[in-house]
């Protein structure tokens, strides 16, 4: 008998007999020193269940294992001894194109915990929205939290559309999160995708032209000028207070999908690559992420940032998150000595359609990536499955696109690679469903998992034709 676990055990040795379910709400949690503080030990005979661990939080693993194998009819004597293959096993929300509520994230940090996952990585600010409220800068509540409408595919919405949390609803996420050990890491995007922070503070911009919070989904050109002084006095405003509000030992400042155009267009930052003796602007956004990096280090913190920064060849001293690139400088980066996040485009982003991104290819991609030597296979950090919300207007939709590939993302995180199985993965979800609606969180239906090869191409030409139409949409 197949254990319906999901992520699934790394060690299972099975003894004679088998128990029933209620033998499990008998469970003894005893402390046991010398184990890895995320692993535990599950140990179940007809005589009594006993876990073990070294601390709250391998205890808290072992609970949520037999809180799955209590949906059993009959489960099998064994001894479960279990521990994770990585490190970092984490989700991504972007609550800026569309609201995700504090209630809703709860929930999907239920979901998290339920699987083992150990990380929540909020996206709070980008071109349509910045959702933190900053004391020192409250124009940023006042103005960057709010767009004129949502023009994002083929929505067409024309109503004022935003919010920004309050810190005393950020507290209460981090510490719902840090219940079920679950660390809550923010992002701050910049230098690009800030449109919404330029529309607070236009004389940030290299134009200092007036600039919308913006109302479609793309990059677009007006990024946080790198050659004004008054740019990093914000910036380090808006992270002294991040960094007050959240515990976690990392903060993710972007990086990403920075357009340079303005930046070749501007005497300030033409300027400073002379001062500074660089060679371009890919140079200059290396000088601009190493000056944020230096400034989180006096607070105690490290820096997370997306693949796009390390083009300059300039940037060290951070965590990496690989989601796409057509080189190998995120290998070379985990070779040299790096840390990298494996949050591949292609498989684990859960706002493309299945029929682009079907369950199989998620859950069969392996962050051990080409060009990775032994050194660099260690310094993988992890899995996470990040979900935009330019095309996911509410969280049912959000649910049915995420999950259950989220869980096979938790599944990657935590199982080896040599024990992974798709087939018997698919079967245990549907055991574990029950879970999730415990959360009121609804997953796909197992026929849109992994759609067939005609229909994969239909549904994904389909989905983009809405956002190709609303790119050439005028406002």
């Amino acid at each position: 008998m197949k254990l319906n676990i999901i992520p699934y055990p790394n060690s299972v040795r099975y003894l004679h007999g088998r128990v029933k379910p209620d033998a499990l709400s008998g469970c003894r949690f005893e402390l046991c020193k010398g184990m890895d503080e995320s692993a535990y030990t599950l140990v179940i005979k007809p005589d009594g269940v006993t876990a073990r661990a070294s601390g709250e939080k391998g205890l808290f693993y072992a609970k949520q294992t037999v809180n799955q194998l209590l949906l059993q009819n009959e489960i099998p004597c064994c001894v479960i001894e279990d521990r994770p293959a990585f490190e970092y096993r984490g989700f991504m929300v972007d609550c800026v194109r569309h609201i995700v509520s504090i209630e809703e994230t709860k929930r999907l940090i239920d979901a998290a915990a339920s699987v083992k996952m150990n990380v929540m990585h909020w996206h709070l600010s980008d071109d349509q929205g910045f959702r933190l409220q900053i004391e020192k800068r409250p124009e940023l509540a006042e103005k960057s939290a709010y767009r004129k409408a949502s023009l994002f595919g083929d929505e067409n919405d024309r109503t004022p559309y935003g919010t920004s949390f309050t810190k005393d609803e950020i507290r209460e996420v981090i510490d719902y999160a840090a219940q079920r050990f679950i660390e809550v890491i923010p992002e701050i995007d910049m230098p690009g995708h800030t449109c919404a922070i330029l529309h607070a503070y236009p004389e940030l911009s290299c134009r200092k032209v007036p600039i919308d919070v913006q109302m479609k989904q793309g990059i677009f050109p007006d990024i946080l000028c790198a050659g004004n002084e008054a740019v990093f006095e914000l910036v380090f405003d808006i992270l002294s207070e991040v960094c007050e509000l959240f515990p976690s030992e990392y903060i993710h400042i972007g990086g990403d999908e920075a357009p340079k155009g303005r930046w070749k267009e501007c005497p300030e930052c033409q300027r400073k690559i002379k001062e500074l003796n660089l060679k371009d602007e890919e140079e200059l956004q290396g000088w601009f992420v190493n000056r944020i990096v230096d400034y989180l280090k006096s607070k105690g913190r490290k820096a997370i940032v997306w693949n796009e920064s390390l083009k300059s060849g300039k940037v060290k001293g951070v965590t990496v998150q690989r989601w796409m690139e057509k080189n190998t400088l995120s290998a070379a980066y985990a070779n040299g000595g790096g840390r990298v996040i494996m949050s591949d485009f292609y498989h684990y982003y859960a706002d493309y359609p299945y029929a682009m991104t079907p369950l199989k290819k998620t859950y069969n991609y392996s962050p051990y990536i080409k060009g990775l030597n032994a050194q660099g296979r260690a310094n993988v950090a992890g899995v996470e499955t990040p979900l935009w919300t330019e095309y996911v207007k509410d969280f049912d939709r959000l649910c049915f696109m995420w999950f259950p590939r989220f869980t096979a993302v938790a599944e990657t995180g935590w199982t080896l690679e040599k024990y992974k199985d798709e087939a018997d993965f698919e079967r245990r979800f549907e055991c574990y469903r029950p879970i999730l609606e415990s959360f009121s969180i609804k997953s796909a239906d197992k026929a849109e998992w992994n759609p067939w090869v005609g229909k994969r191409l239909k549904n994904t030409v389909s989905f983009f034709m809405p956002a190709i139409k609303s790119f050439f949409k005028k406002d």
